[in-house]
C-alpha cells in the first residue's frame, strides 16, 4: 500500500469499530455491511469504497467465524443438495456490481468435535471461465478461505474390461493428486494421416489436507465406517429425490450404440449404494456426447469423469495460491443417451460425500491477533 492508502486503511479501521458500536444490535449482516459501504463510497469515492469493503470483509468475518473451505457449485440441483445437509444457514450479500456476491454462510459439525466455518457459492452459469470467476471473487470476498471445493454431477467413464477402474451412474469420484486436465487446452498436429492432440495446460494438483482427508475416509471405509451413506438418505429425504433403478444403468458400445455391454459383477458393490473412485478429472466448455472421445481421454490420461467447471476452479485457486478438490456424482456417460434422470441423485451423492470429507477434518479455531 502506498502511503496514503496506509493512512486511509488506518481510517476506515476505526471509523468501522466505531460504526459497529452504532449498530442496533440484530442488524443482518446483509444491512451492516450495505449501509458502511455506503456511507465508504459517499465520502472517499470508489478508492475508500474498495479498501472499506476489503476492510468490512475481513473484520466482520473474524468476528463471526470466518471460514476456512468454501464449495462452489454450477446447478441450483447441486446447489439445494449441499445447502440441505448444512445448519445454521445465513444468506449473506456482497454490495457491488455484478453477479458473483451472494453467498450462504453455514456451519458443519465435524465428526471429532467443535464445526467448521464454510461458505456456499452458485454460479451463474456453466463453465470453467464462470467458475474461475466466481471462485476468485469468493476468495477476494472470504480472505481466510483455504480451499475449495468443487461439488455437483458429471459424466463417468466406464471401463468394463478393467473392474477397478469401471465407473457406474451413481457413483462418486474425486480428483486425485493429479488434479484435473483441461482437454480443451490442446496442440493439435498430425501424425501422418492421423490427428494427434496434446494437453498443453499445466497440472495443478489439489490441496493436500483435502487430499489427506480422501484417504483417511477411504482407511475407514475399509473398516466399514461410510459416513457419507447417512448424508445420501438426508439429502433424498430432503429434496424428496430417489435413487434411479439399476435397470436404467445402460451401458452402450463406444462404436456400436445398438450394442449393450454388460457390467462386470463386482464384488465391492453394495446394492443402492455408491463406489467411491479417485483420479484425474477431465474438464472443457464442452458438453461431450461422444463415446469415442471419452474412451481416448480415459486411455491417454487416465481420466474417470469429465466436466465443465474444474479446470477454471483450479486454475483460480492456484493463481490466489490457494487449495482445491472436484467431488462429482455420475449421471451419465458422456454418450448420445445422456438425459437427465440421474441427475438430481447425482448432485446428492456428490453433496454427501463432500459434507462427510469435511466433517472428518478437525475444526480449526480461528485465532487473530490485532486488525
Amino acid at each position: 500500500m502506498s502511503p496514503s492508502e496506509q493512512a486511509l486503511f488506518a481510517q476506515i479501521l476505526e471509523e468501522l469499530d466505531a460504526f459497529a458500536l452504532e449498530s442496533a444490535q440484530g442488524t443482518s449482516d446483509t444491512v451492516l455491511l450495505r449501509q458502511f459501504h455506503l456511507r465508504w463510497r459517499a465520502k472517499f469515492g470508489s478508492q475508500g469504497e474498495m479498501l472499506a469493503l476489503r476492510v468490512f470483509t475481513i473484520r466482520h468475518a473474524r468476528d463471526e467465524g470466518a471460514p476456512m473451505i468454501a464449495i462452489i457449485t454450477a446447478l441450483p440441483k447441486e446447489f439445494a443438495a449441499v445447502e440441505c445437509l448444512l445448519d445454521a444457514v445465513e444468506d449473506i450479500a456482497i454490495p457491488g456490481c455484478g453477479a458473483g456476491r451472494r453467498y450462504t454462510r453455514a456451519n458443519l459439525s465435524a465428526t471429532s468435535g467443535g464445526s467448521h466455518k464454510v461458505v456456499l457459492a452458485l454460479m451463474a452459469d456453466m463453465g470453467n471461465n464462470i467458475a474461475a470467476i466466481r471462485a476468485a471473487l469468493l476468495l477476494e470476498h472470504f480472505p481466510t478461505v483455504e480451499a475449495i471445493i468443487m461439488t455437483g454431477i458429471a459424466g463417468g467413464i466406464p471401463h468394463p474390461a478393467k473392474l477397478e477402474d469401471h465407473v457406474r451412474l451413481g457413483d462418486i469420484v474425486v480428483s486425485n493428486r493429479n488434479g484435473v486436465v483441461q482437454y480443451d487446452n490442446l496442440k493439435s498436429g498430425r501424425k501422418g494421416k492421423i490427428v494427434v492432440d496434446t494437453v498443453r495446460a499445466a497440472p495443478r494438483p489439489p490441496a493436500a489436507k483435502l487430499l489427506e482427508a480422501v484417504r483417511y475416509l477411504e482407511a475407514r471405509a475399509l473398516r466399514g465406517v461410510e459416513p457419507w451413506h447417512e448424508h445420501i438418505d438426508r439429502a433424498c429425504q430432503s429434496l424428496n429425490i430417489a435413487r434411479p433403478s439399476a435397470e436404467t444403468d445402460v451401458l452402450h458400445h463406444s462404436t456400436n450404440r445398438q450394442e449393450v455391454i454388460t457390467h462386470p459383477d463386482d464384488t465391492r458393490r453394495k446394492p443402492g449404494r455408491p463406489l467411491i473412485f479417485q483420479g484425474p478429472i477431465a474438464a472443457a466448455n464442452i458438453l461431450l456426447k461422444d463415446p469415442v472421445r471419452r474412451d481416448r481421454l480415459r486411455d491417454a490420461h487416465g481420466v474417470k469423469a469429465v466436466e465443465m467447471e474444474g479446470s477454471g476452479i483450479a486454475d483460480a485457486t492456484w493463481h490466489a495460491d490457494n487449495g482445491y478438490l472436484v467431488v462429482r456424482g455420475i449421471c451419465d456417460y458422456c454418450d448420445m443417451s445422456k438425459d437427465d434422470a440421474w441427475q438430481a441423485y447425482a448432485a446428492a451423492i456428490a453433496a454427501a460425500y463432500t459434507i462427510a470429507l469435511i466433517a472428518s477434518m478437525p475444526a480449526t479455531e480461528m485465532k487473530h491477533n490485532g486488525h
